[in-house]
């Protein structure tokens, strides 16, 4: 794993969110476009009092290929725009199937 690129802003508040924003439950849906190769993550909000709305995203754009993919993350908290994380390059023993 190499990452690539990030944003520094970004980066401190997507880690920092993400234990309290992001978590993985039983109410996480995800939807997959196999055409552009994003998959969409939409998490219930555990702050919907706060923030006024019920749920928070993540994005994940797959690129090059299936043993080499290189992910770009993009995370959206309520109703802001989607804002760019990080990208990391994978170097994988297996191919992933996706």
């Amino acid at each position: 794993m190499k990452v690539l690129k990030y944003n520094s802003l970004n980066w401190g508040e997507y880690y920092d969110d993400q234990s309290d924003l992001f978590k993985d439950t039983k109410h996480v849906q995800y939807k997959y476009a196999k055409r552009t190769r994003t998959l969409i993550m939409r998490y219930r909000n555990p702050q919907q009092f706060l923030l006024k709305t019920k749920y928070n995203y993540r994005k994940l754009i797959y690129r090059h290929g299936h043993k080499n993919p290189i992910v770009t993350h993009y995370f959206k908290v309520g109703h802001e725009k989607w804002k760019f994380a990080t990208t990391i390059h994978y170097w994988l023993k297996k191919p992933i199937r996706y």
